[in-house]
């Protein structure tokens, strides 16, 4: 089924920004844990961010959250089709696909195809604040 064809690859590209956020926490603090998901890894992030990356890090950090929530919504979330019966004039019929909700959401390819999307923004946006950062002056 294309739906779960377009979750998995949400997942996919959801843990591809999660190696990357480990990186981020790496470079920001050599013994920070980096085997933490990626809310986790973002919260930390967010704590130890300051002074060193040149550019505005809460734009960037915000749209990779937006992703992190999305993929928790797509990983978690149960999706229920919802189907009819239709009769043939001729006898016989078939179940005809009417709905899919994922949690309390209408899902369809169009919107995971814009998860999809969220998470490769998301990937991206955390490859380029990896490499804007750079190791503060230190002090004489």
């Amino acid at each position: 089924m294309e739906l779960n064809r377009l979750r998995g690859l949400v997942v996919v590209q959801a843990a591809e920004t999660e190696a990357v956020l480990g990186m981020i926490l790496s470079r920001l603090d050599l013994a920070a844990r980096t085997d933490q998901p990626a809310g986790r890894l973002l919260q930390n992030i967010r704590q130890k961010i300051g002074g060193f990356c040149d550019t505005e890090c809460p734009p960037a950090l915000d749209h990779i959250d937006a992703a992190v929530k999305r993929r928790n919504r797509v990983v978690h979330d149960s999706p229920v089709i919802g189907r009819v019966w239709r009769e043939y004039a001729t006898g016989g019929g078939e179940c005809v696909h009417v709905l899919t909700e994922l949690g309390d959401d209408e899902c369809d390819t169009t919107s995971l195809v814009g998860d999809l999307a969220l998470q490769q923004d998301a990937t991206a946006a955390a490859v380029e604040l990896l490499n804007c950062l750079t190791v503060p002056a230190q002090s004489s």
